[in-house]
């Protein structure tokens, strides 16, 4: 397992590597679920922000990191596809319950086309396969494991096979 400081000198370091500017030039997006992994992610946010063994950290407006982010009245899945665009790093943080959180009726939000989390991966995919200028990176929180594609929507299958990285507190 590797710590969350560890964890995101991963991230920083692939985003240094990526294009040899440093961190003042890239953008991550963290896709997670509320339900889930919102703690993690907290405390995943401040590590990025803050920085690293004397390193500074990546400004607020380099993390694309909630919905709650884009301007109300602006078309979500537009907002998200422009984010994931502009980002040279997609994290999709997954905890114990990323794969069976339900909706109000009960039905695996994932299997929801327009579900937040699979929309974002969905992007963040495409743009992967069409541009080669994101990394997907599934970052594995709280002791969760790695789901197959078997279980994934067929639209977001191709996750199963990035190599993930495991963060511990």
């Amino acid at each position: 397992m590797t710590s969350m400081d560890e964890g995101s000198q991963a991230v920083e370091g692939a985003l240094k590597a990526a294009d040899g500017n440093g961190a003042a030039s890239f953008r991550i997006f963290l896709s997670y679920r509320r339900k889930d992994a919102e703690a993690t992610v907290g405390r995943l946010w401040d590590t990025l922000t803050n920085g690293l063994g004397g390193e500074p950290g990546f400004a607020e407006d380099q993390i694309f990191r909630d919905i709650d982010t884009i301007e109300f009245g602006v078309d979500f899945r537009n907002a998200i596809r422009g984010a994931v665009a502009s980002s040279d790093v997609f994290l999709a943080v997954i905890g114990r319950e990323w794969l069976t959180v339900a909706d109000e009726r009960g039905r695996r939000r994932l299997d929801n086309p327009t579900d937040f989390v699979r929309i974002e991966i969905e992007a963040a995919l495409e743009r992967a396969a069409e541009h080669r200028d994101v990394r997907v990176i599934p970052a594995l929180v709280e002791g969760a494991e790695m789901p197959g594609a078997d279980e994934l929507p067929e639209q977001i299958s191709e996750l199963a096979h990035r190599h993930a990285v495991e963060l511990t507190d």
